[in-house]
């Protein structure tokens, strides 16, 4: 019998090796193989998973979203899914300022349809347990992050806000810690619920910085407040109506009109509640029901947010 050369078996002992080890990498990253494969789960978000997570430069115990194995990002992975026809006015509305308060949380999550995408804060007591349900209940999440507003020191955002004439170290440290707050969620917003307007954004070496942590990240960004730019290199959406509950019930409903408005006049519209009480909730579900009779589809935010043919 011929005899096998050294350096072929070393060869073929490699690309056993290699098989091997890729079968075994495949089992253990379970459920997440492609962007095709999301269409196979349930009703619900899937639970975070820690392959689109890692450790922040900041401080290793901090978990913060980044793309995963083949190039799973966690903007497509934990974005809710849509059934409107591509020819279908839209209409996507965002609920901000979750987990401040439990009982109208929990109502935003139970009372309302499951496209209505609900961003916490990173301030709230409850963003776990609520985060948690909502994914259960099919709700995508989105995490605000606290920038400098207008009108400070009357308004705030709070000690951890980002503030454009910080360092960028300073910045980094409060966006991770934000980022880390909850996990499992799609995007980020410029809004944890405040009815004033940030100012970060307007800066253009602040929006370029955020834009350049998001991207590695792999998440999008809904920005919210008037005459902003979003930040550069990051998927985005704008609101086109921010609704302030405060202002009353008919306020809200004029304002929720003029999104559906929007939407036929331009085929897609975006809004925003921010820190609603169970009546302004109540009067977004009497809302959402009214959208089949005027033929609108109800969307996630993702999917105005992300490219057609992406998700």
């Amino acid at each position: 019998m011929p005899r096998v050369p050294t350096s072929l078996k070393l060869f073929w002992g490699c690309v056993a090796a290699v098989f091997v080890i890729g079968v075994a990498a495949l089992q253990y990253l379970g459920p997440i193989k492609s962007v095709p494969a999301l269409a196979a789960r349930g009703n619900g978000i899937p639970a975070p998973s820690p392959m689109l997570q890692a450790a922040s430069s900041v401080d290793p115990a901090w978990k913060i979203p980044h793309p995963g194995p083949y190039g799973v990002t966690p903007m497509h992975y934990y974005a809710a899914r849509s059934t409107a026809a591509a020819d279908q006015p839209r209409v996507a509305i965002m609920i901000a300022g979750i987990g401040y308060a439990l009982t109208p949380s929990l109502a935003a999550v139970h009372d309302l349809p499951a496209q209505i995408s609900l961003a916490l804060s990173p301030y709230a007591p409850h963003d776990a347990a609520i985060a948690a349900t909502a994914r259960a209940a099919g709700h995508e999440t989105i995490i605000g992050l606290p920038m400098q507003v207008d009108g400070e020191p009357t308004f705030t955002a709070g000690d951890d806000a980002l503030r454009a004439g910080s360092a960028a170290s300073h910045n980094l440290k409060r966006l991770d810690w934000a980022l880390s707050r909850t996990a499992g969620y799609a995007g980020v917003t410029d809004t944890i619920g405040l009815t004033v307007p940030e100012l970060f954004l307007k800066h253009q070496h602040a929006a370029a910085w955020l834009g350049d942590q998001l991207a590695r990240a792999g998440v999008f960004m809904i920005v919210t407040s008037p005459n902003v730019s979003p930040p550069p290199g990051v998927v985005t959406g704008v609101a086109d109506v921010v609704i302030d509950p405060d202002t009353g019930i008919a306020a809200e409903t004029a304002a929720l009109n003029r999104l559906g408005t929007i939407a036929l006049a331009h085929g897609h519209a975006l809004g925003v509640l921010n820190r609603p009480t169970g009546p302004a909730i109540a009067a977004l579900a009497a809302w959402c029901k009214s959208l089949t009779a005027a033929h609108i589809a109800l969307v996630p935010v993702s999917a105005l947010a992300l490219p057609a043919g992406s998700r």
